[in-house]
């Protein structure tokens, strides 16, 4: 359990040992994702009831080949808690590497997630 004076804050952990350093976010947030790598979707729901979170924002960055960091894509999830993050009218996806998503609702907080591209 987090101390009383660190319950409901984003917090960042880090440990350091043996030369090594980690770090580890911790979101207070009210958010589930469930990422659908093999179709570039992510869907998003309240942690407290699983219900759909309608008309959340997420913006989509993409890490392209050359290390090239850009912004890909952003917009709300649909009824569902449903976005397609991958799919474009265009061939980016073809230059992408990874995917950096945030994921924020008024009502729920924030969550940073990464995912690989889907495969074709």
């Amino acid at each position: 359990d987090w101390p009383a004076h660190l319950r409901g804050k984003n917090v960042v952990v880090e440990a350091v040992g043996a030369g090594i350093r980690k770090a580890k976010v911790h979101y207070a947030n009210d958010l589930v994702t469930n990422l659908s790598h093999q179709y570039g979707q992510i869907r998003v729901q309240r942690a407290s009831d699983r219900s759909a979170l309608a008309a959340t924002y997420v913006k989509v960055y993409a890490r392209k080949r050359g290390g090239q960091v850009a912004f890909y894509k952003d917009g709300y999830t649909d009824l569902r808690g449903w976005f397609d993050y991958a799919t474009l009218s265009t061939t980016d996806l073809d230059d992408v590497e990874r995917f950096a998503i945030l994921v924020a609702s008024d009502q729920a907080g924030a969550a940073i997630l990464e995912a690989n591209r889907p495969l074709r």
